[in-house]
């Protein structure tokens, strides 16, 4: 793999729906970065720079445009712990190519998630900064919309420990096998999961359960960790002990050079947007207010990550690291 690439080699994105974004916004930017400092996320200047840099509160007013204040502040909260979790445990760190270290570190993740207890004397401060987010969620939260959170947290954990065998392994997944765990791996299934949360509302377990709605959020994470495996490839490189990653997987499979595989990853992606748009036509179609609400904020997350992707400086060659 080579050490760089040129951002103006990546190939142009675009979603059919319209992006939009919460009014409460900058009022969400200010207070996330007082949480990361008051959990002490950000100590080193340099990942705090960065953390600014990467405006995740931005990410959830752009995904979470209708949603409540105190949904607002927790799903910008809850980005702002993924991208600083995913700095110093995934990726582009040596415990991201440990599975042992990966899984050590997913058990206590789970922990604080599951029962709320972080270690005595723990030095991580992720963990006491992730037992706050679960108390809020509670408090926010019906018994069924935490355990769904909870459950798609544990596949996220667990495929952080495939992403690890990989790097320790230094290979890279068939097509198939990477488009199952890349859903998991970048965490989106925990994040739809929060949809009807910060929004207010409750989705029933027997509409969330559906295969006919599972067919929709498999299509929308798909969109959304294709789309940003393509836009941050030029960081990966940069940055990434190995880049594990669609262009990455179509590149050695199909035998394409990696531009060649970036601009067939777009074409993947723009064909899963049209899969979105089949599939969710008949549950529209159902006249379910809750539905039509549930499916509206997917769309807002199609547009709104892309929208964010434009304006967050996480990708840039010169970020501070």
């Amino acid at each position: 793999m080579t050490s760089s690439f040129p951002a103006s080699a990546l190939p142009r994105l675009r979603s059919p729906f319209a992006p939009s974004l919460h009014a409460q916004t900058v009022v969400a930017e200010s207070a996330t970065l007082g949480w990361a400092d008051r959990f002490g996320l950000a100590r080193d200047p340099a990942v705090r720079r960065r953390l600014a840099a990467t405006r995740s509160a931005r990410l959830a007013g752009r995904v979470g445009p209708h949603a409540t204040l105190p949904g607002l502040l927790l799903n910008t909260d809850w980005q702002t712990w993924l991208f600083l979790f995913d700095d110093a445990y995934c990726d582009e760190c040596d415990v991201g190519r440990r599975p042992a270290d990966t899984i050590e570190t997913a058990a206590q993740v789970l922990r604080v998630i599951e029962r709320g207890e972080v270690p005595e004397r723990s030095p991580n401060p992720f963990l006491a900064a992730l037992a706050d987010l679960r108390a809020r969620l509670l408090r926010m939260a019906t018994p069924e919309q935490f355990d769904r959170f909870t459950a798609q947290t544990v596949g996220y954990l667990l495929a952080l420990t495939w992403e690890a065998a990989h790097r320790e392994r230094r290979t890279l997944a068939d097509l198939p096998e990477y488009a199952v765990m890349r859903r998991h791996s970048g965490a989106v299934f925990p994040c739809l999961a929060l949809i009807d949360v910060i929004n207010g509302f409750e989705l029933p377990g027997e509409i969330w359960s559906s295969p006919e709605l599972r067919a929709v959020n498999d299509a929308a994470a798909d969109i959304i960790c294709w789309g940003n495996d393509i836009l941050s490839y030029p960081r990966e490189v940069r940055r990434s002990t190995q880049v594990l990653s669609l262009p990455a997987v179509l590149s050695r499979t199909r035998q394409l050079p990696i531009e060649a595989a970036l601009h067939e990853a777009a074409a993947l992606h723009d064909r899963r947007i049209r899969d979105y748009q089949r599939l969710e036509a008949p549950l529209l179609d159902d006249g379910d207010p809750r539905i039509a609400r549930y499916l509206g904020d997917i769309r807002a997350w199609i547009s709104g990550h892309l929208a964010w992707s434009a304006e967050t400086r996480r990708y840039e060659f010169g970020i501070a690291a």
